[in-house]
């Protein structure tokens, strides 16, 4: 468990800020606050794009300015969020459902699946099923409800997942701010390391990787990589070692995969 109980807050001593944690809660409200706004924006832009609000790239600049640590991957990250300007107010909703669906596909894309239980079993989990066992279990334990536009989906799709750290985050501010135990905020930042260090940190930087990749250009791409440059200053941060999937390694499971699917595929969709 995180020791919170004693000595400066170690998020904020990632960010250069110390001193005594009575003395720095607003500091500490302000990043928790900030993180769990990137989550929630990131969250909302890689769910199915229903209407013109489902991302706003600018309203990244201010949290993310605050949670930052390595200054050359804010700058990156600034670099993208201003080029969203460029192509994003000109694109049409349907543009942009059309460009979820190139990416992401109607089924499940073994490009690049939106969803953890596609990548393997790596840190401990057992079987792929354990993946939504173990999620269903952090969602239950921590009083989570899937959001009202992105209930559809399955709970290890990537918006999903985002979701939690959002929610997470904010309940770490909320703790903070009206002076809950810090043994009750160490459960809290504690259960956000294993969450990353066993799922969001384990898949999500592969998928990034393939999902920009296969946008080759635009929002989808863009979006990814700024997914990517999150997701390393979050592992910065929570000063955690994810147990990381590789691409070798997707490459492999997804080949037996779709062995196992055509050879239990029924006789009437074998190849004439």
């Amino acid at each position: 468990m995180v020791d919170v109980t004693q000595g400066s807050d170690p998020i904020l001593a990632k960010l250069g800020e110390t001193g005594p944690m009575e003395q720095m809660k607003d500091e500490r409200i302000s990043v928790h606050l900030a993180r769990g706004r990137v989550f929630d924006i990131l969250s909302r832009g890689f769910s199915y794009p229903w209407n013109r609000k489902f991302f706003r790239p600018k309203s990244l600049i201010a949290p993310m300015d605050i949670v930052m640590v390595d200054e050359d991957d804010w700058n990156k990250a600034k670099s993208i969020i201003d080029g969203f300007s460029s192509y994003l107010p000109r694109m049409t909703i349907k543009q942009v459902q059309q460009e979820y669906v190139r990416v992401f596909g109607h089924a499940v894309s073994m490009e690049c699946p939106p969803y953890e239980m596609q990548y393997g079993t790596e840190g401990g989990i057992q079987s792929q099923t354990d993946v939504l066992i173990q999620l269903g279990g952090f969602f239950e334990t921590f009083g989570f409800e899937l959001p009202r536009n992105r209930s559809k989906e399955r709970l290890d799709h990537i918006s999903i997942e985002l979701a939690f750290m959002y929610y997470m985050c904010f309940r770490t501010a909320y703790g903070i701010q009206n002076d809950h135990e810090e043994r009750k905020i160490g459960v809290l930042l504690s259960s956000m390391k294993k969450y990353m260090r066993n799922h969001l940190g384990r898949w999500a930087p592969l998928f990034c990787i393939f999902a920009s990749r296969k946008a080759e250009r635009g929002l989808y791409k863009d979006l990814s990589d700024l997914l990517a440059l999150f997701l390393r200053n979050e592992i910065t941060l929570l000063d955690i070692e994810p147990v990381k999937v590789e691409e070798p390694e997707y490459r492999s499971l997804s080949y037996s995969m779709e062995n196992d699917l055509i050879a239990n595929a029924p006789a009437e969709c074998e190849p004439r």
